[in-house]
């Protein structure tokens, strides 16, 4: 008789497993572009001009970079006058440098020229991630440097632009 209750209060539980639904879920995360921008996207810059004196900025911009979705970028540095600011056929050499001002951040990879020192973009400097940078991004300080030069240049306005810009394969 024992057997017989035991084995009534079991086929309650027994069916209660066999009522039992499951649900699938699936999360779609949406892609997310990456993004760069700078503080100013225009820089004056007054040059002495004295034959002596050079011009240094660390810190002439803010770039902020957001990876988005990706892990591996880059982002390319160019020179529409290969790193001279031109008035007419007048030409001054100057070089550009970015430095990582985001603690933390470890995915760059190696230690490209343009985060070593200072260069001038008679080519195109690269800068390669392998690490996503988070939803508040990464900056980097933006110098510029024009060496002290040992004669006057021709005094008016000089220009360039200057392309920086982020690729995702």
């Amino acid at each position: 008789m024992k057997k017989y209750i035991t084995l009534l209060l079991l086929l309650p539980f027994a069916s209660i497993a066999v009522r039992s639904q499951s649900i699938g879920v699936t999360v779609i995360a949406a892609p997310v572009g990456g993004s760069l921008s700078l503080d100013s996207y225009v820089r004056n810059i007054a040059f002495a001009n004295d034959g002596v004196t050079s011009y240094l900025n660390d810190q002439q911009s803010i770039m902020t970079i957001k990876s988005g979705t990706k892990k591996n970028f880059h982002v390319d540095f160019s020179s529409q006058n290969l790193g001279y600011v031109k008035q007419g056929s007048n030409q001054i050499p100057y070089f550009l440098k970015a430095t990582l001002i985001t603690s933390g951040y470890t995915g760059i990879v190696g230690t490209p020229p343009i985060i070593a020192g200072y260069v001038q973009l008679t080519s195109t400097q690269t800068i390669t991630f392998n690490k996503r940078t988070g939803g508040a991004g990464i900056q980097f300080s933006i110098g510029f440097q024009i060496p002290a030069y040992s004669e006057f240049y021709e005094s008016g306005n000089y220009t360039d632009v200057l392309t920086i810009s982020y690729a995702a394969p």
